[in-house]
């Protein structure tokens, strides 16, 4: 669906996109949940010179475990990715006062983790409110190697920055029925400024010594607030039609370098499902059931003037094994990043997300709740 679900709620799975979607998970049950992605993204410029230019990665999305601790509460513990870095690409770097150049390599590899423990409570017939309590940890590390004829020796200059901190994610909902086929979901998350705790390092070495090895500062990486708002309307528990707005306050941080800057970004999608479920006493279970969904964001990331955009498209189907309590669920998105103005770089993207989905009884006796 685009990742739309600010408002979105289920029985069955774990929605991540508000904490206070919890309280909607069926009762006795608990969930486990396991998600895998391969992405294979093409790169375009009027600058780059390889006609390879492409890349291919695979990676764990996430591991969760959801219950329903009782008839208002519902909680889920879980691991993810928060951001992640890799690439590599090569070019010329000039010599500071000189007119000559050398062959540079790049490379950026590392990724900040999230480990996360989520609460949603309701409050009534017609609320829920929850919160996302978490702890980031990671480093990120870029590596530089300055190599070929104009210089004496392979020169290596490699920089890690380490991130820790704990992160905190809240969300409200409001759901009733509007007409005897039509349910309405209205969704809200905010999550306040952050700064995480940053130790940067540096290491400059040749193919023979190291030149320079120090921790050049204990400082802070600053997140920023962000909201996101949601609505969704479901038909007779089938058709769901679901959209979502999400904005961060990134021009507030004042990040900026050589050709960039941070700007506020903003984020839209749409997204529908249509749902075969039936009773299974005690158990709902869908059948099967089919997705989609559009978005379009203007990025954080302004270069060189141009705040770079990212759009598209997803697709997915899920459906339940007729012998066990196992889901298995199958998404694909391709998307357009970036653009090829002022020499950048224009990414198209493809992915394929498999989700497995396991549900029992949380309570191996009956429980009655009053």
């Amino acid at each position: 669906m685009a990742n739309t679900g600010v408002a979105y709620r289920s029985k069955l799975y774990l929605i991540s996109n508000n904490p206070a979607s919890y309280s909607a998970l069926q009762e006795q049950f608990f969930v486990v949940e396991g998600a895998a992605r391969g992405k294979i993204v093409s790169y375009y410029s009027n600058n780059l010179i390889s006609n390879t230019n492409q890349t291919r990665d695979f990676s764990v999305e996430r591991f969760s475990l959801g219950i329903k601790v009782n008839k208002w509460w519902g909680s889920s513990v879980g691991l993810m990715p928060f951001s992640t870095a890799n690439y590599s690409f090569a070019g010329k770097k000039s010599i500071q006062g000189t007119n000559i150049s050398t062959a540079a390599d790049y490379e950026g590899s590392g990724g900040v983790n999230k480990v996360y423990w989520d609460n949603g409570f309701a409050l009534g017939k017609h609320i829920s409110v929850g919160v996302s309590a978490a702890y980031l940890f990671g480093s990120l590390k870029q590596t530089e190697t300055l190599s070929g004829t104009d210089v004496s020796d392979v020169i290596t200059t490699t920089k890690n920055i380490f991130l820790r901190n704990l992160y905190f994610n809240y969300g409200a909902q409001y759901y009733t029925k509007l007409t005897k086929k039509w349910d309405l979901s209205l969704g809200g998350t905010y999550a306040n400024q952050t700064d995480l705790a940053a130790e940067y390092t540096s290491d400059v070495s040749t193919s023979t010594t190291s030149i320079h090895n120090e921790v050049t500062k204990n400082d802070y990486f600053r997140l920023p607030e962000a909201l996101g708002f949601g609505i969704a309307l479901t038909k007779s528990k089938q058709l769901t039609l679901a959209a979502d707005y999400r904005y961060q306050n990134w021009s507030v941080l004042q990040y900026r370098g050589a050709g960039y800057a941070l700007q506020n970004s903003q984020r839209g999608s749409v997204g529908f499902e249509y749902s075969k479920a039936q009773q299974v006493w005690p158990l709902t279970i869908e059948k099967m059931f089919y997705q989609g969904g559009l978005f379009y964001s203007d990025s954080y990331l302004q270069v060189y003037g141009k705040q770079l955009k990212d759009m598209g498209v997803s697709a997915g189907i899920g459906f339940n094994s007729k012998r066990s309590t196992m889901s298995y669920l199958i998404a694909v998105e391709y998307g357009i990043r970036g653009t090829r103005e002022k020499n950048l770089i224009e990414e198209r993207y493809g992915k394929i997300t498999l989700t497995l989905s396991y549900k029992d009884f949380w309570y191996t006796k009956g429980i009655k709740y009053y």
